[in-house]
């Protein structure tokens, strides 16, 4: 046969029944660069653990302009019904677009729980839905469990840089709607055999009360927090010449970081230490260049998608959490590296 028998199991399986609607867990997209942005499929994940504790669909919502082939990836995530406003007013990120569409929905809907992004999209939005739907806010949530009983989910969200974390909830207030910290929550598994049919939400275009006219002239905007840097290339104490690592970042369109011993160094900031104490990341990748990894670097790099670890010490802790090991001395590897990065 050409077909093996677990290919013929999942063809039976591809094909996903659209929820119907109404109450339900809700998760609005970010669309970045033409792609479904990780922290929209990380929501996703998390709703699923909710949905299954209280027994609701879990449902997708995807804004934008010709994004309805993206509707696909949100169901292999595993969404099981996705809503989809298709419409030149929505290219590009605009609130009062996109906050009439999502109030006009939800409205209808009734949803127990909407969760977005921790983004500039999400932080925009949700404060506003939640406010026109008489619901209960809370932002920048990294964990979260449900009260069964009450339905109630309780969230914990960081303080005090991180250093603690207190848990809350809304009670009383429906829907509770959250923003969500890129990297907080796993992904989940991108079945690509799941696929379903979106179903497309009417737009009335609004005119939005700010526009983009163009470039500001003289103005350098800011750079991307660093707990939010897709790449990350940081040093230890044993990096040797930090402009090789300083040149590896660039080459890679990543931010430079690094431990606390490339700050009792001098080679960065204490807001560019990566520690528990410092900040906790989750990039795409994260390269770490003569780091040993004590407890609180290691614990503050382990939801990072890939890690790639540069240590001549074979005993050094970071091996036991990278995806990919060399035993070298960075001075030996970084240059070969840079050699290749920059023909």
């Amino acid at each position: 046969m050409d077909a093996s028998f677990l290919d013929l199991l999942m063809a039976q399986q591809e094909e996903v029944t659209e929820a119907e609607g109404g109450g339900g867990i809700w998760v609005v997209a970010d669309v970045v660069n033409g792609e479904i942005a990780p922290v929209t499929l990380e929501a996703i994940g998390a709703a699923r653990n909710l949905a299954g504790a209280l027994g609701a669909y879990v449902y997708a919502v995807l804004l934008g302009d010709g994004v309805s082939d993206l509707a696909q990836t949100l169901y292999q995530a595993g969404a099981d019904g996705v809503r989809v406003a298709d419409h030149p007013s929505l290219a590009s990120f605009a609130v009062e677009p996109y906050l009439e569409v999502l109030t006009a929905l939800f409205q209808a809907e009734g949803p127990e729980v909407i969760l977005f992004g921790a983004t500039r999209q999400g932080q925009e939005l949700a404060p506003r839905v939640a406010q026109r739907l008489g619901g209960g806010l809370i932002e920048h949530v990294t964990a979260m469990t449900l009260d069964e009983a009450t339905r109630t989910v309780q969230a914990a969200v960081p303080i005090y840089g991180g250093e603690y974390f207190e848990v809350v909830a809304c009670p009383q207030a429906r829907p509770q709607v959250l923003t969500v910290e890129p990297g907080a929550f796993p992904m989940p598994f991108i079945d690509k055999y799941r696929k379903g049919e979106p179903r497309m939400v009417e737009v009335a275009p609004v005119e939005p009360r700010v526009r983009v006219l163009g470039p500001a002239e003289g103005f350098t905007p800011p750079e991307v927090p660093l707990a939010q840097a897709p790449v990350i290339v940081a040093a230890g104490r044993r990096a040797g010449d930090f402009s090789l690592v300083e040149r590896l970042a660039a080459a890679l369109g990543g931010r430079v970081a690094g431990d606390r011993g490339a700050r009792d160094a001098g080679w960065i900031g204490a807001d560019k230490v990566i520690d528990l104490r410092g900040v906790v990341v989750a990039p795409q990748v994260y390269v770490a260049v003569g780091i040993r990894g004590d407890t609180y670097h290691n614990a503050a790099v382990e939801n990072s998608r890939f890690i790639l670890a540069i240590h001549p010490d074979p005993t050094a802790p970071i091996f036991r959490l990278a995806d990919l090991c060399i035993e070298a001395d960075p001075q030996e590897v970084l240059p070969a590296l840079l050699s290749a990065l920059e023909a």
